[in-house]
């Protein structure tokens, strides 16, 4: 693992291409209050229930890091659209779209319409992914 100098961000790769630049939180929920309640009611479930996260809002999506990058929020005007990475598929109704990131990892991506979703199931997948890369690199 890789953590960059100047942005602070971990990577699996030494070096990794990125981009450093970072922008206020807020821009990502102007004209976006409902996908704001979602993101901030789950950050404070994941929190309470799997562990502290540090939020980083680059320009194409804001991230949740544990020890390592576990979730990517991407607000929509009336949801939350997230991705996080585990060792499988998720066999769901829920899933949107699963992809092959890969030799070990799928991207798994949900909407999230409202708070009700950020359920027991969701939090279970997603301790999965806060622990996942932290299991892989013991």
């Amino acid at each position: 693992m890789w953590t960059c100098p100047k942005c602070s961000r971990i990577f699996e790769k030494e070096k990794q291409v990125h981009s450093c630049k970072q922008i206020p939180i807020h821009q990502h929920f102007n004209k976006k209050q409902k996908a704001k309640e979602i993101f901030y009611f789950l950050v404070n479930k994941i929190e309470n229930q799997i562990g502290k996260c540090r939020i980083i809002s680059i320009p194409c999506c804001v991230h949740l890091f544990g020890k390592y990058d576990f979730l990517a929020a991407l607000p929509k005007k009336d949801k939350l659209e997230i991705r996080f990475s585990l060792n499988r598929v998720l066999d769901s109704s829920r899933l949107k779209q699963s992809v092959s990131v890969s030799s070990k990892y799928y991207k798994n991506c949900i909407d999230l319409n409202n708070t009700t979703d950020v359920d027991k199931e969701l939090i279970g997948w997603l301790k999965e992914a806060y622990k996942l890369k932290e299991k892989d690199n013991k």
